[in-house]
């Protein structure tokens, strides 16, 4: 039992000291916000598609390509996606919170939280069909919540138009460019040269630290407590409603370990951080945006453990 314990404390600790580093850098004033805005924007431009690259090129693709996994997936995030929606139009009336309320409870931080935990929960090893879910997640969440806050928005747009501009965004993507360029390199069996290898090894492996460091800078707890109760409800739907539910028929189902490991924590990472800008954008309710961000990074610290454990005992992972 201490064992397991051990295990869960150790694949999530180095995740959120991270993340409580750089919170601890911004509050000390080392970091201000254009430096880590800039910051976070090199990594996700370069070191993050760099780092996605080399995984799917060493990846096994064959084997990461599961359609039920995926269709899994696509189908578990609409049905979260709905029944958030449903939830949101029970407990409040303001149209704008709807639509920060129904984007914080189904889109995780997948990437920038997920990728990395994964990588510790299987001992070091990215599973190439946690590659290929991103390839399929993100441009998801994205559609998902343009439509939600196109509709709930507090001026009127045209959803036509601003889908256009997200599908746009997400073709420009440098994640999605990283992963299908690695997809195309991995199928002629590309050998890269010494020099590029040498180069992109580095650049690869500061993406997560800092991208982690960037996470904990943006997080902000001075205005928690004004929408404290949606945002407890968008955390208890995000991070333990929706794991338990889909997680549960998957393995009723017979996924393999590393699927379920890639299931549980695309379902119980946070809300994404890009959830807060698209509803400022959007003109959503952004402070709710912000505060479900803060919370559901604060509390996965103890649901993943939580998860992890679980999981750990029932010998699935």
């Amino acid at each position: 039992m201490l064992d397991n314990l051990v295990f869960s404390l150790n694949a999530i600790a180095p995740i959120f000291l991270l993340v409580l580093l750089g919170y601890a850098i911004k509050r000390r004033g080392h970091l201000d916000e254009y430096t880590y805005k800039k910051i976070n924007t090199i990594v996700f431009k370069f070191a993050m598609p760099v780092m996605l690259f080399r995984d799917v090129l060493g990846a096994n693709l064959r084997e990461a390509m599961d359609l039920t996994l995926i269709v899994y997936m696509l189908v578990t995030t609409f049905l979260a996606f709905f029944g958030a929606w449903i939830f949101a139009i029970l407990i409040t009336k303001d149209r704008r919170k709807i639509g920060a309320f129904v984007q914080g409870s189904f889109r995780g931080n997948f990437v920038f939280i997920g990728l990395p935990l994964i990588r510790n929960i299987m001992g070091g090893e990215l599973p190439a069909r946690a590659l290929v879910v991103t390839a399929f997640i993100v441009p998801t969440y994205n559609i998902l919540s343009v439509v939600i806050l196109t509709i709930y928005s507090g001026e009127k747009q045209s959803l036509l138009k601003t889908t256009k501009e997200t599908v746009l965004n997400i073709v420009k993507n440098p994640l999605i460019w990283g992963i299908f360029l690695g997809v195309g390199a991995n199928l002629i069996n590309l050998e890269l040269p010494i020099a590029i290898a040498q180069t992109f090894a580095p650049l690869s492996q500061m993406a997560m630290p800092i991208m982690l460091l960037c996470i904990g800078a943006t997080l902000d707890f001075t205005k928690l407590k004004s929408t404290i109760k949606n945002a407890l409800l968008v955390s208890f739907y995000k991070l333990v409603l929706v794991p338990l539910v889909f997680l549960s028929i998957a393995i009723y189902m017979g996924f393999p370990s590393d699927s379920i490991v890639v299931l549980y924590v695309m379902y119980a990472a946070p809300t994404a951080i890009a959830s807060y800008t698209m509803a400022a954008m959007m003109n959503s309710d952004e402070e709710l945006a912000s505060n479900i961000v803060v919370l559901t990074s604060l509390l996965s610290a103890i649901t993943f453990t939580i998860g992890i454990y679980i999981l750990r005992v029932m010998e699935i992972i």
